[in-house]
């Protein structure tokens, strides 16, 4: 019987030169369950940051011609 870290590397030599490594990471992301708690460990990464404070940061940066805008692209606004 094949162990799993061994069937993992005989999937793995197969599929990267058939699908391409983007496709194989695409792949392996729909069948692997993830450990870690996202809703838990994003306050490490994005903070106490919120959509509005988010928004906020985007059209400062878009309003100094920091950040490229796409052709054709309009900055919107909040409704308030």
């Amino acid at each position: 019987m094949t162990l799993s870290a061994e069937l993992s590397q005989k999937a793995k030599a197969i599929l990267i030169p058939e699908l391409g490594p983007v496709d194989y990471a695409r792949f392996t992301q729909r069948y692997e369950k993830g450990t870690d708690n996202y809703t838990r460990n994003r306050h490490q990464w994005l903070g106490e940051e919120n959509a509005e404070t988010l928004h906020e940061q985007a059209t400062q940066l878009a309003t100094n011609e920091e950040l490229p805008r796409p052709a054709g692209a309009k900055l919107l606004t909040p409704k308030n």
